[in-house]
């Protein structure tokens, strides 16, 4: 199956949001992790210190069937449903390293 690196860049303000809505994306995460499907994925903070500071983001590389597969997953997406992802990049992606 094809991976996908997908960057999503948080709305300005949505930090308070943002906190209280990470259950339910994380749990979408820990189905794809159980699946085996998924490579990577974790928030890009502003201050990794204090999560006050806010966010840039989040990264996730994952294996999903084809593009439009990824798609529907991610209509789907808690953050992006309450407004905290402005912006959803996607790239396919070759896994180089690490080997297996």
């Amino acid at each position: 199956m094809p991976l996908f690196v997908v960057t999503c860049t948080d709305n300005e303000g949505t930090v308070e949001k943002r906190l209280a809505v990470r259950p339910q994306h994380l749990a979408r995460l820990e189905k794809l992790d159980a699946e085996g499907r998924l490579i990577a994925a974790g928030a890009m903070p502003k201050d990794p210190a204090n999560p006050q500071a806010g966010f840039y983001g989040s990264t996730i590389i994952a294996d999903f069937d084809s593009r439009e597969a990824l798609d529907a997953w991610l209509q789907d997406e808690p953050f992006l449903q309450a407004g905290i992802y402005g912006q959803i990049d996607v790239k396919p992606f070759n896994k180089a390293f690490p080997k297996g």
